[in-house]
């Protein structure tokens, strides 16, 4: 079976994004604006990651971004901020792929910054395919994540290896 393979990085792009919710300092509901600033706090057995925003009185919220597994082999990461931001992801023709006789898509989702439902990603990544075709498709066990079925609104996480067969 002839399989293509591609990686993808997952990231939000979260510049200039507003939230409007209330902030108990100023008694009100207000837009807080994305610092692009991140923190990290850890309990021992996962690690967050926030999202600071701010209002326009300086008053701060914080947005839980993602969380990670703690581990006990310590290596450097590098600094997600000063990275460059993704390239965007190609868009698949699954058509294409199937007159070259290709029977299988897999995608390696490398890395995952903020949160990617399957269903979502796909019908924006697929050239096609509607929503509901994908949604259809992953409850009849057709597109799978880690060789298993999974629920149509599933949220993606980094080393996930998305199963795609072309008929």
């Amino acid at each position: 079976m002839r399989t293509i393979e591609h990686t993808w990085v997952l990231r939000e792009n979260n510049r200039n994004r507003e939230v409007t919710r209330y902030c108990r300092n100023c008694g009100r509901t207000v837009l807080f604006f994305d610092t692009n600033i991140r923190r990290h706090n850890a309990n021992g057995k996962n690690v967050y990651r926030f999202a600071i925003y701010k209002c326009e009185k300086n008053h701060t919220w914080n947005e839980k971004v993602a969380i990670y597994k703690a581990y006990t082999d310590h290596r450097e990461v590098p600094d997600m901020e000063s990275l460059q931001p993704a390239t965007p992801l190609p868009l698949l023709s699954l058509l294409e792929y199937q007159e070259h006789g290709i029977q299988e898509v897999t995608i390696l989702i490398e890395s995952v910054e903020g949160r990617f439902r399957i269903d979502k990603l796909l019908s924006e990544q697929i050239d096609g395919w509607s929503r509901n075709q994908i949604i259809r498709r992953i409850r009849d066990g057709q597109i799978l994540v880690n060789r298993q079925m999974i629920k149509p609104g599933a949220t993606l996480c980094a080393q996930d290896l998305i199963s795609i067969p072309i008929k």
